[in-house]
């Protein structure tokens, strides 16, 4: 094959085709976010922009390395100008939605998540915070589509650098250098998408092989421009060829993939290998000439960018208003009629203008200086600014305001507390010079406190609680941090080595026991009502061989979450109506609650050291369960009581407790 004159592709020929390519893409994406059951697999656009990405990416740099002149500094300015801008306009957008649709905490929360958004990390925070893509929690925050950039963005942080040391090192080897990182990637993709497939969806080490594929074809293309007129098919035009085979199949990827089924692993190939055949086959096969190069096509590609930024938040924020429910109707098509109108304005008055300035150290300093304020500098205003924290809240009703209340940092420790039960424990407070009593438990545990704190009890008490823990040693909830478990070790240490407490009260979120990926140590059994039965057995039978006397709490209710927006709205534009009586009927008590309660009953039943307290006929009738009564708001949110809640769920406690310690 003749090689090409170095001159003749100093740089890319502009592809109208792949920017059809990009519209395919993000109208996958797209539809299968606004109305996911009508395309189920159209979140493999995300992987066609990879591929896309790769090889355009690819092209820049190989022609620079080609000629001699590519330079570090000109790649990653041009990648500051097209993409930091639209990102900060982006974030400021999402916040402004959200100051009217969103609650306080859901608005806090998305401004925190901001930097990681902003800065290419989502991706890495999605993986360390939450079960997966396809959990409703991960679904519910207006950022989270911001991981595809991520894995992205530190691409290009990574792949220039690569290619350049490959490239010293060895021209000659080149090619055969990305095929080998190809197959790694693709290698560490297939192993993690069947042993840790939340990892496997969102690092760069098993989406690699997705972009780098699309880099080959750029390396093939630039070295061998002429490699298809070596492939013969009959008569039959081997672009065209190429085109239709790479259609088909990503149209079957998106037709018939599934959400959550084992993605990327090898169903990642079809939607990629579809896109580089796609590409390869060139501007002069039918369909990419005619399909992908047409007009509404191409513009649609060329705002895709902007697109893809601005219709998850305008969907998500809506759907978090509307109780996690997907907005349908004239209402979706009115959001996605305004990202398209969005994007086009963020194509047309900022991201073309912009690519269009000279780059400059100044400028690339400047943009990341506004991006890091509009995020990081929000964050902080946040977090330490009382004014911002109070504009949070404007307009939320006060005895709202009151139930929502968290109990003060100031208030977590006492210090004596900690020096018995270690300074690892998130809540630790002792009440009494001689407690007999240790109070234990997670957050549903710790809010008690809101109301005790202004009790005198007859007797001494310990009060130790460490939000998202679970009551066993050396288990923990595995979409969180596993730095509870060193605490709540650390309490079974201690009450192993303390006869003076005689009666320990437990208090927890138990359904969260069924609905949490928990990691059980150092036994696990197959089925998830196996392992509570033997970790409470064990419960129950340390405590008493440690001759302790138990009062185990039996959770509240959790609230559902479309009552909890209609009976406590704090969105200052609301689109639930609200609900006259705030109840709910019993038959709505979901069902991990129900089996949590049941495991409970079963297991404790068998140790004669044991007392359970039913607490949910406080707030259930026969037939429906009360959020607010009499106009006392009984709920912090969906599952943690208010101090109200817990002022009516205490007496019988301490019934309980008095009952253990007479004649102690």
């Amino acid at each position: 094959m003749n090689q090409p004159n170095p001159q003749s592709f100093s740089r890319p020929k502009y592809r109208p085709d792949v920017d059809g390519m990009r519209a395919l893409a993000i109208l996958s994406v797209l539809i299968f976010h606004a109305y996911p059951s009508s395309l189920p697999g159209g979140f493999v656009g995300v992987d066609i922009f990879f591929v896309i990405s790769g090889y355009l990416i690819s092209s820049i740099i190989f022609r620079g390395l080609t000629l001699g002149t590519f330079s570090f500094f000109d790649f990653y300015a041009r990648r500051v100008r097209r993409i930091f801008p639209a990102v900060t306009v982006v974030i400021l957008g999402s916040f402004l939605l959200g100051f009217f649709f969103l609650t306080p905490y859901e608005l806090e929360d998305l401004v925190r998540e901001s930097p990681y958004a902003a800065f290419f990390l989502e991706n890495w925070r999605l993986y360390v915070t939450t079960g997966g893509y396809w959990e409703t929690a991960t679904e519910l925050k207006p950022f989270m589509h911001f991981w595809s950039l991520g894995v992205e963005e530190q691409y290009y942080i990574f792949y220039p650098l690569i290619c350049f040391l490959l490239w010293k090192v060895s021209a000659k080897r080149f090619l055969a250098s990305l095929v080998f990182m190809l197959l790694v990637s693709l290698g560490l993709c297939l192993y993690d998408t069947a042993n840790e497939p939340v990892r496997a969806f969102y690092s760069l080490h098993t989406r690699f092989w997705e972009l780098l594929i699309g880099g080959v074809l750029a390396y093939v293309e630039l070295k061998w421009p002429d490699y298809k007129e070596k492939i013969k098919c009959q008569g039959v035009g081997i672009d065209n060829v190429f085109s239709v085979t790479g259609l088909l199949l990503i149209i079957f990827a998106i037709a018939f993939f599934e959400e959550g089924k084992d993605f990327p692993g090898w169903r990642a190939l079809f939607p990629t290998v579809g896109s580089v055949l796609l590409i390869a086959a060139g501007t002069n096969a039918y369909l990419n000439k005619y399909v992908f190069s047409n007009k509404v096509a191409v513009f649609i590609g060329l705002i895709s960018y902007p697109l893809y930024l601005w219709h998850w938040p305008f969907i998500c924020i809506f759907r978090n208003n509307l109780a996690g429910e997907l907005p349908t109707g004239w209402l979706m098509v009115t959001l996605i009629s305004l990202s398209f109108l969005m994007a086009y304005l963020t194509y047309t008055l900022i991201e073309r203008p912009m690519r269009s300035k000279k780059a400059s150290w100044k400028l690339v300093l400047v943009l990341i200086m506004i991006l890091l304020v509009a995020s990081m500098g929000s964050k902080e205003l946040v977090r330490k600014v009382d004014a911002v924290d109070k504009l949070l809240f404007a307009g939320v009703p006060e005895n709202i305001q009151k139930a929502r209340e968290d109990i003060p940092k100031n208030d977590f420790h006492t210090d004596s507390c900690l020096q018995k039960f270690g300074h690892e424990q998130y809540f630790c407070k002792q009440v009494g010079d001689n407690p007999s009593v240790l109070i234990v438990g997670d957050s549903h545990a710790r809010l008690l406190w809101k109301h005790l704190k202004h009790l005198d009890e007859p007797y001494d008490y310990y009060f130790v609680a460490n939000d998202g823990s679970l009551i066993f040693q050396d288990c923990y909830p595995e979409n969180r941090s596993a730095y509870t478990v060193d605490a709540v070790n650390k309490i079974w240490e201690t009450l192993e080595k303390s006869p003076e407490i005689k009666v320990v009260v437990i208090r927890g979120y138990w359904e969260a026991y069924f609905a949490l990926p928990i990691h059980f140590s150092p036994k696990s059994f197959e089925t998830r009502e196996q392992n509570l039965k033997f970790y409470w057995n064990q419960t129950f039978r340390r405590l008493a061989e440690m001759h302790k006397k138990v009062v185990l709490v039996l959770d509240n209710p959790t609230v559902p979450e479309t009552v909890m927006q209609r009976c406590m709205p704090l969105q200052r534009v609301s689109l639930l109506p609200a609900m006259p009586e705030c109840k709910y009927s019993r038959y709505d008590l979901s069902q991990d609650y129900l089996n949590a309660k049941k495991i409970l009953l079963d297991e404790a039943k068998n140790w004669s050291n044991v007392s359970l307290l039913d607490i949910e006929d406080i707030f259930c009738s026969s037939e429906s369960c009360k959020v607010i009564e009499q106009g006392r708001i009984l709920y912090k949110d969906d599952d943690h009581l208010s101090a109200e809640g817990n002022a009516l769920t205490w007496p019988l406690i301490r019934d309980k407790i008095l009952s253990k310690t007479k004649g102690l």
